[in-house]
């Protein structure tokens, strides 16, 4: 059980029967499928009540994997357009969580937004949904967690949704112990996904300003100019119409056409100019003691 702590004041919280109460600020939070609801409400775009009603929070995206009841072909379709447009990158040969184990094997490990995919280790995961793994739904505004709680912090495909990405990694900051580590991919030239749940998109330079506070272990493209064109070129097709049924049937044809890129990305991301049009960037950093400076980091930008 994750140590948890009051998500708007981080005093110590005591689990009751149904719900956990703060010592501090006296803050009642429910517990709904046996998850802790920790929310700020004054500071989230989500209130409790989203999770305590008869139709409880599933989520923006609604966790079409696990969530679709659909039968037939309509649950094929959707297992096919799924699997093409989620198959993985090539030419990011790395895993950061082999990095971090291989670093420090008892790691306590912190999932920021991310329910659904197991990771192996002593792994947290939260998210503002109910999803399969999750300890808690949480607000990264306002991590339900006490300082130095963890010794790497995974956000994936998370910083693009939340309203104040600097705010969220400055949570994530707090929670890291000294030299912990954090991972994250973010957006760059990607259409809107997750509806008004989508806020921003991140440069490579502006990825790297919102990880200041922490030393370079790796960072680069998640996806290239090839990658960038499968999702603007899929976009394209799907919005010549409003129509459901139509736009699956453009979506499909756009997934088709577009899918033979990803193989001549590899080849497009050779180029310093390639990260003028990167898909996303991620970074693996190293938690310091002082922010690098805005001077210091304009020398760090990559293109052309």
């Amino acid at each position: 059980m994750p140590n948890f702590a009051c998500p708007v004041c981080r005093g110590s919280l005591t689990q009751g029967a149904q719900t956990w109460e703060c010592a501090g600020c006296g803050a009642t939070f429910p517990v709904v499928r046996g998850v802790p609801v920790l929310l700020n409400e004054q500071n989230s775009v989500f209130r409790i009540a989203d999770y305590t009603g008869g139709g409880a929070y599933e989520g923006a995206s609604g966790y079409a994997g696990s969530a679709d009841n659909s039968g037939g072909w309509r649950r094929a379709y959707r297992r096919f357009a799924r699997a093409l447009s989620e198959a993985p990158v090539p030419g990011v040969g790395f895993d950061p969580l082999e990095i971090i184990l291989a670093e420090k094997p008892d790691a306590e490990i912190l999932v920021v937004g991310s329910g659904e995919r197991e990771r192996k280790g002593n792994v947290t995961y939260t998210d503002v949904a109910f999803a399969k793994h999750i300890a808690c739904i949480c607000d990264g505004h306002d991590l339900p967690f006490a300082d130095a709680s963890f010794d790497a912090v995974f956000a994936e495909a998370v910083l693009e949704h939340v309203c104040d990405p600097q705010r969220v990694v400055s949570e994530i900051t707090r929670v890291l112990k000294p030299d912990g580590l954090v991972y994250a991919v973010t957006p760059f030239l990607q259409p809107v996904h997750m509806g008004a749940y989508d806020f921003t998109r991140f440069t490579y330079l502006g990825h790297r300003r919102l990880f200041r506070q922490f030393d370079d272990l790796r960072s680069g493209m998640m996806g290239g100019p090839g990658y960038s064109a499968i999702h603007l070129g899929r976009n394209l097709l799907t919005e010549l119409s409003d129509h459901h049924r139509v736009r699956s049937m453009l979506r499909m044809l756009g997934l088709l056409m577009t899918y033979p890129l990803r193989y001549l990305d590899p080849l497009l991301s050779r180029t310093q100019g390639s990260y003028n049009s990167a898909c996303a960037c991620y970074f693996l950093g190293r938690k310091r003691e002082t922010p690098i400076p805005d001077r210091e980091l304009i020398a760090l930008f990559r293109g052309r």
